[in-house]
């Protein structure tokens, strides 16, 4: 899927000073991401996505790793400065950034992948990883937001507000084909409750996460059909007592092929 990437810049630079706030699931996913990090790497780590620098943060108290952060929304990169003033930073697309073939030691990527044509990032992450280096990925799998979808589907089956996102077979088999090895790739669905429709649109655009698709239905909403996609929340609201959103959280290990391979 091809996004609109000054779409991405503009909603994450402007979810910048909430998204901390609002990313509970990210940073549970980013903790998971760092426990993985192998304990005798060193050398250069490269955070593709890299937000607020909330990962990296962690990150640099291991003290074995020179730091490059990268991200497209200038004011996340803004903030990743002064969380993490001893990291290099970048504001770059990660399917295309600057550094040069085979400079990272360790590739690191949380919950940004999504935001991505999926083979164009992994190809770069194939790129710039070092032959015996270390890839680890966290992203969202096609069961999320899947109430969401469902909602949109109510009202009219081809207008849609959500992405598609890669499945675990999708990804294992793009990886095997780029060059990638010992990939290791697993998923949990987890899932929030939300008391009111009007907390759960918050939460979502607190974080940033509204639809970038480079196809994107571009006109306003309108207002009959917006109440129509409330109203049918407001319906699993009455019968249930809460509304629930699913999240399929995704983990990625890999490493490159190496050269003689």
């Amino acid at each position: 899927m091809k996004f609109a990437k000054d779409q991405i810049a503009h909603q994450f630079s402007r979810a910048a000073t909430t998204y901390d706030g609002a990313s509970q699931l990210q940073i549970e996913m980013a903790d998971r991401l760092i426990q993985q990090i192998p304990v005798d790497a060193y050398g250069r780590l490269v955070d593709l996505g890299c937000g607020t620098g909330f990962a990296l943060e962690q990150i640099s108290r291991f003290d074995q790793f020179e730091l490059t952060g990268i991200d497209i929304a200038r004011r996340m990169i803004e903030l990743a400065q002064t969380r993490v003033p001893t990291a290099n930073f970048i504001c770059a697309d990660l399917e295309e950034t600057p550094l040069s073939d085979d400079y990272a030691d360790v590739v690191f990527s949380n919950a940004a992948l999504q935001w991505c044509d999926t083979s164009s990032a992994l190809r770069e992450i194939h790129r710039i990883i070092r032959p015996g280096g270390f890839v680890l990925v966290s992203t969202f799998g096609p069961a999320t937001l899947r109430q969401w979808r469902s909602a949109w589907q109510s009202v009219d089956e081809t207008f849609t507000r959500v992405h598609d996102f890669e499945s675990v077979d999708a990804l294992r088999l793009t990886m095997d084909q780029i060059g990638f090895r010992e990939i290791e790739i697993a998923s949990v669905n987890r899932e929030f409750e939300y008391v009111c429709v009007d907390a759960m649109f918050q939460s979502i655009k607190r974080l940033g996460a509204t639809n970038a698709a480079a196809n994107r239905h571009q006109g306003l909403l309108g207002r009959h059909r917006y109440q129509q996609v409330v109203s049918a929340f407001e319906d699993e609201l009455r019968q249930n007592g809460k509304l629930t959103l699913t999240f399929e959280c995704v983990f990625i290990s890999a490493k490159p092929r190496l050269l003689n391979q």
